[in-house]
């Protein structure tokens, strides 16, 4: 108890300790708010509304029609919009408005000073009587844990790092919004305008972490002012603490605020009642206490330190990812372009946390965002220049890397891997910060890996040429990709070692026996091999055949005598047909499956073989539709009218990969050269660009450099039938408030009849 307190004591007492006092006043405040009707009714009310939230939280994970949501379970019931905000704001000011304006309005503030404490002791006092309580309304919330834990399916069970990280969130910024709500009392009289002062500050602060959404424009030019917003944002604050990572600046910026709040209520307190001059003594010590705060949130600010508390550390970084980040050595921009489908936003939260943890370890790295929306031409133009589709780009969104030139454009959707090929639906893997530290390695190793183009065969050229028949878009695309592009003119003296990759696309005439060999002895040392056959007849009327038959085929590859055609998927091109659907299981085609079109222009049928030592899969193929013609003469003159006995029914295969682990051995045959030339690409009729850069990406295998595994954020769903929601209903909204309600009601009975028994 607190030793006579509202009593002077005489002059040579004893003061009590200064934190006995601080806990005495503490203990004061708690037993008296759970004493007064009016904490009840915020209790059952509190409890009404969380309830409410969880329970529509188990809703939507119940849900079939909706996709279970990335991330933490209860990611959106912890601070995830502007009512739970306003709710807590509201709760806030109704705890504090009674703490000093309810004592001075009936004349006790000063009969409480007349003890041998200071202002301080009493108001950071009853701010830990606030806390008390406010911990006492969460409380009882707990009790929704056990109930996920319950409805949920047997060996399944909620992350529980990002849950205690939530609830330490509301701890601390709740701690934070008392204070201010303590000083809200200390400058009123008025229960009802410190109940409204509290609320409107707390508001003004929501706001002004809101307010970059709300003038983007202003924002954009001024980067302070956008920083300070952002480090004020307390939505984004308590969103972290629920997705399970705990921020330094979050934490400083609380402590802070906490700090300054309490010295600010400790100078109005003692308005009127201290000795001349004490007034410029509490400004000095109020402002010296938000100095001390704003350098610690601008020292945690240069200095961030996240820890992520998820189970399988979902937002840590790889050692191999930081070795990549500690190697650039020259500024580097990463640009989010977000798509407004609202199914990938919370991807989208991923993406930015891998970004920003980038960003930590390389202070080089400087990220900005631009809606597709608001500047569509310049969504056009990086579309062009990363070969993604403009449609792409609006619908997924992608993350651009560039430096010193070179640029390299990673899509959301090779990053995320949904099952069956549905984008939006089951997530079965996310490879963001694989993906992305390829793209930072690819766009600023100086050891860029070198392509050599064989041009001694009658290869399409590296030049532009009129008409388009050339390979001149492709180059400029390899090498904003971070790529070295060289001709080479013959290969009689053997490939050079220089070369990390081999293009042999579009001979129209073979290669000699000697330089056949020699790529042979290129591949049998682990060499990397991209070739793609052009449609060209022998006098024979045959397909004119590239020399390396024997050699692809002894690795799981064959290139038959057949032109592949498949009118039931023709794009208004002679011979040419696409695809969305009739991709392989492999890293090169896997995420063109069911969303990304390519168009095989007068493609040759390659199929892949079973050999001994080497893998392949075949990454493109005709529909069940298309069939493989053998008689290539007639198709010329657009008489074939369908296939014969002689053809190869469909699917037919028109590209392949191959790859010999024990040696390292990569291969890539294409069927059709033509789709691949300038002409096809600018055309935009397909994607067949970024199909070329995955394949080419594949063969330098610097997306295997990483060796860094999908890390997906934690997926939860629920199976209930509309009983166990109305049972769970009730339970959340009606039970657990209710039996609050009945408490209040027996500890105020209580209460009541001990005071009676006391008068009697």
């Amino acid at each position: 108890m607190l030793p006579a307190l509202g009593h002077r004591h005489a002059g040579n007492a004893r003061r009590p300790a200064p934190w006995g006092t601080t806990l005495a006043v503490a203990r004061r405040e708690a037993i008296a708010s759970f004493h007064t009707p009016i904490a009840y009714v915020v209790l059952v009310l509190f409890l009404v509304v969380e309830g409410f939230s969880f329970w529509a939280v188990v809703q939507a994970l119940a849900d079939p029609r909706r996709p279970a949501p990335y991330g933490a379970v209860l990611r959106s019931h912890f601070g995830g919009n502007f009512l739970y905000f306003a709710f807590l704001f509201f709760v806030v000011a109704v705890i504090t408005m009674r703490l000093i304006a309810e004592e001075r309005r009936q004349g006790t503030w000063e009969l409480l000073l007349a003890s041998p404490v200071s202002e301080a002791a009493v108001v950071v006092g009853k701010w830990l009587g606030a806390l008390l309580f406010y911990c006492f309304l969460w409380a009882p919330t707990c009790l929704h844990l056990v109930m996920l834990k319950w409805i949920a399916a047997t060996g399944a069970a909620p992350d529980p790092g990002p849950i205690a990280s939530a609830y330490g969130g509301v701890l601390v910024s709740g701690a934070a919004f008392l204070a201010v709500g303590v000083m809200a009392s200390a400058a009123s009289a008025s229960q009802l305008i410190a109940a409204v002062v509290a609320f409107s500050t707390l508001v003004m602060l929501f706001l002004g972490g809101l307010a970059p959404e709300i003038a983007p424009t202003f924002f954009a030019h001024n980067p302070l002012l956008r920083a300070v917003a952002h480090a004020v944002d307390v939505r984004k604050h308590m969103d972290d603490f629920a997705r399970g990572i705990v921020d330094t600046r979050h934490l400083v910026f609380y402590a802070g605020t906490c700090a300054t709040a309490l010295a600010a209520a400790v100078a109005l307190a003692s308005v009127g009642r201290n000795a001349k001059g004490a007034g410029a003594r509490n400004v000095m010590g109020v402002t010296l206490v938000a100095a001390a705060a704003l350098l610690s949130n601008v020292l945690a600010a240069r200095h961030p330190l996240r820890t992520d508390v998820t189970r399988t550390r979902v937002y840590s970084l790889h050692d191999k990812t930081r070795q990549v980040l500690a190697e650039v050595g020259q500024p580097v921009r990463a640009l989010i372009l977000q798509a407004g489908a609202p199914e990938f936003a919370q991807l989208y939260d991923e993406v930015r946390e891998i970004l920003a943890r980038f960003q930590a370890e390389q202070p080089l790295i400087t990220l900005e965002e631009l809606d597709p929306a608001l500047d569509p031409a310049r969504v056009r133009e990086l579309a062009e220049d990363h070969a993604l589709s403009p449609d792409e780009l609006a619908g997924g969104g992608a993350v651009v890397l560039s430096s010193g030139g070179r640029r390299r454009a990673v899509a959301l959707l090779d990053m995320a891997r949904f099952a069956k090929g549905e984008a939006g639906g089951v997530l079965e893997s996310f490879r963001g910060e694989a993906e992305l530290a390829a793209a930072l390695l690819e766009i600023t190793d100086e050891n860029r890996p070198e392509a050599c183009f064989t041009t001694g065969h009658g290869e399409l050229g590296l030049e532009k040429e009129p008409g388009g028949m050339d390979l001149s878009a492709l180059r400029g695309l390899l090498e904003r990709d971070g790529m070295r592009v060289r001709p080479l003119a013959e290969l009689a003296e053997g490939v050079p070692a220089r070369c990390a990759v081999l293009a042999i696309v579009g001979p129209t005439r073979s290669l000699s026996g000697t330089e056949a060999m020699n790529v042979h002895h290129y591949l049998s040392n682990g060499g990397r091999l991209l070739i793609a056959a052009s449609f060209v007849t022998a006098p024979a009327r045959g397909l004119v055949p590239t020399g390396l038959e024997l050699i692809l085929l002894e690795r799981g590859i064959r290139v038959g005598p057949a032109i592949v055609v498949d009118p039931a998927q023709g794009i208004g091109i002679p011979l040419a047909w696409g695809t969305t659907q009739g991709y392989g299981e492999h890293p090169i085609s896997a995420a063109f499956a069911g969303r990304r079109l390519t168009a095989w222009v007068e493609p040759r049928w390659v199929e892949s073989t079973t050999t001994a030592g080497s893998v392949a899969v075949d990454l493109v193929s005709s529909s069940e539709n298309g069939w493989g013609e053998t008689d290539s003469a007639p198709l010329r003159e657009g008489l074939d009218e369908g296939p014969d006995a002689r053809d190869v029914r469909g699917p037919v295969g028109v590209a392949v990969a191959s790859e010999t682990p024990g040696k390292g051995t990569r291969i890539v045959a294409l069927g059709s050269a033509r789709s691949f030339t300038t002409d096809v690409m600018e055309k935009g009729i397909g994607e067949n660009d970024a199909f070329a850069t995955s394949a080419m990406a594949w063969l330098t295998g610097r997306r295997k450099l990483l060796g860094i595994g999908p890390k997906t954020p934690e997926q939860f769903r629920l199976v209930l039938t509309a009983e166990s929601l109305s049972r769970l209903f009730l339970g959340c909204v009606v039970w657990i408030p209710s039996a609050a309600g009945l408490l209040g009601v027996a500890v105020l009975l209580r209460r009541r009849g001990w005071r009676s028994w006391r008068r009697t």
